[in-house]
């Protein structure tokens, strides 16, 4: 079983997402402005501004590895995430990426230190798994 987990920053306004950069002093794996996403086919609007960060990709079945990894890389910088995203009416997504075999049952669980972030920063928690 493979995993890792990403923190997402979204924002649906024209905020700069570089300036989460500037702030905090992290590089983003990933981060895009509103302005350079790409349209909804739905909406016909861009979607939404987002910068993210990925852990690494973990071999095994224990999700708090994969969290720690992630957490430990802005754990020191919650209060000025809370920040930015209050401000600038901003959202944060834990996406949780499980690849499985069909033989192997997964189960996930969180810890109260991850469920106390979660609660502090109004997050949400999303969990895509992959069957192989």
């Amino acid at each position: 079983m493979e995993m890792y987990a990403e923190m997402h920053l979204i924002f649906d306004n024209d905020f700069d997402v570089n300036e989460i950069t500037e702030s905090i002093g992290i590089n983003p794996t990933e981060c895009k402005n509103r302005c350079e996403t790409r349209v909804s086919p739905i909406t016909n609007k861009q979607i939404e501004g987002y910068w993210s960060l990925k852990s690494r990709a973990f071999n095994g079945c224990d999700i708090k590895a994969v969290l720690d990894d992630l957490i430990s890389s802005f754990a020191n910088k919650l209060s000025e995430i809370k920040s930015i995203c209050d401000i600038n009416v901003g959202d944060v997504v834990f996406d949780i990426v499980p690849s499985f075999c069909s033989d192997n049952t997964p189960a996930i669980y969180f810890d109260r230190d991850f469920l106390e972030i979660v609660h502090y920063l109004n997050a949400t928690i999303q969990i895509d798994m992959y069957v192989n």
